[in-house]
C-alpha cells in the first residue's frame, strides 16, 4: 500500500476507532507510514479484518510510544508480522460478524501484544 492510501485507511476508520486512539491518530501517521514500508500487509482482505489488523497496530504502537519504547525498533518490528498473522488466523477460525466485539478485541490484543514484547525484549533480560 502507499503511504497516502494508509493515510486515507487510517482517516476512513478514525470514526470507529474509541477516544484513547482517535486522538492519536495524527501521531501515529508518520509511524504507520514506515511501519508499512517494513511490514506490509497482505493485499485484498475482508474489511472487518484490515479493520481489527489496524486497530491492534494502532494500539500497538500508541501503547509502546506511551511506554518511551520506538515502536520500529529492530527487536519489535518483527512482532508486527507475528501480530498479522495472529489476527488473521484468528480471524478466519471465528469468522466474526460486524456486530462482534471483534475490534474491541483486536485492541486489547495490541495492548497485551505491546507489553509483551517490551518484556520479551527488554524486561525480561534486565531480569536475568
Amino acid at each position: 500500500m502507499a503511504n497516502e492510501e494508509n493515510e486515507v485507511y487510517l482517516t476512513k476508520i478514525q470514526n470507529l476507532l474509541p477516544s484513547h486512539l482517535l486522538v492519536q491518530v495524527p501521531k501515529l501517521i508518520p509511524h504507520f507510514q514506515k511501519l508499512e514500508a517494513l511490514v506490509p500487509l497482505p493485499k485484498e482482505l475482508p474489511d472487518l479484518l484490515k479493520k481489527g489488523i489496524y486497530f491492534a497496530l494502532l494500539q500497538s504502537v500508541v501503547r509502546l510510544l506511551n511506554r518511551e519504547t520506538d515502536p520500529l525498533l529492530p527487536e519489535i518490528v518483527p512482532e508486527y508480522k507475528e501480530l498479522i498473522r495472529t489476527i488473521i488466523e484468528t480471524f478466519e477460525t471465528l469468522k466474526p460478524e460486524v456486530e462482534s466485539n471483534w475490534l474491541e478485541e483486536c485492541i486489547q490484543f495490541g495492548d497485551k501484544s505491546a507489553y509483551h514484547w517490551e518484556w520479551k525484549h527488554f524486561d525480561s533480560k534486565e531480569l536475568f
